[in-house]
């Protein structure tokens, strides 16, 4: 992630990262920004999370944090938190409680039309759009009463989609519960 950063705007210290929640194949990743004292942006209740990942120690295959420990720099916020730089804006948004999670981040980008969002939404990579399941729905219902003028979900799992396809999974009957 950081080379492709590194290709999109070379040059330009990577300062701030964040993760949509506390599970492993979100924020596990973070060791590497917390080596380079990179600010980590997250919820109060996943500082947690944030200090149990730097503290812990690679003994057998030593990463880079491991073979020199510093404290983690975490900037926490509530709610909502904006970032620009007079170009591009990007908001990230607190969207929990949720069925799958506590607190649960999303970035908004404005300008983009556009959410990119960890587990709200898992369109597969191919075949049509799968029934909705019930943490699918809060996000649905999260978009509609936030007002956001939202056209494309990117996640960390699936394909971008539309409003059209996130509505296609709305509409269909599924017992599944998340």
């Amino acid at each position: 992630v950081t080379a492709a950063a590194n290709q999109v705007a070379p040059g330009k210290p990577i300062r701030y990262v964040t993760f949509s929640h506390h599970h492993d194949d979100h924020g596990a990743g973070l060791r590497g920004y917390i080596a380079k004292g990179v600010t980590i942006v997250t919820t109060p209740r996943n500082k947690a999370f944030v200090e149990r990942v730097a503290g812990t120690t690679h003994t057998v295959r030593p990463d880079v944090l491991s073979r020199a420990p510093r404290p983690p720099v975490i900037e926490t916020f509530e709610k909502k938190r904006v970032f620009s730089d007079g170009t591009t804006t990007m908001e990230l948004h607190d969207i929990g409680p949720t069925s799958h999670v506590d607190e649960i981040v999303l970035a908004y980008f404005p300008n983009e039309k556009l959410i990119f969002q960890g587990d709200l939404v898992i369109y597969p990579m191919h075949g049509s759009a799968p029934p909705a399941n019930t943490l699918t729905r809060e996000f649905a219902q999260w978009i509609e009463r936030s007002g956001l003028d939202v056209e494309r979900i990117a996640g960390v799992h699936g394909k971008v989609i539309g409003r059209a396809e996130l509505a296609a999974m709305i509409a269909q009957q599924n017992p599944e519960k998340r």
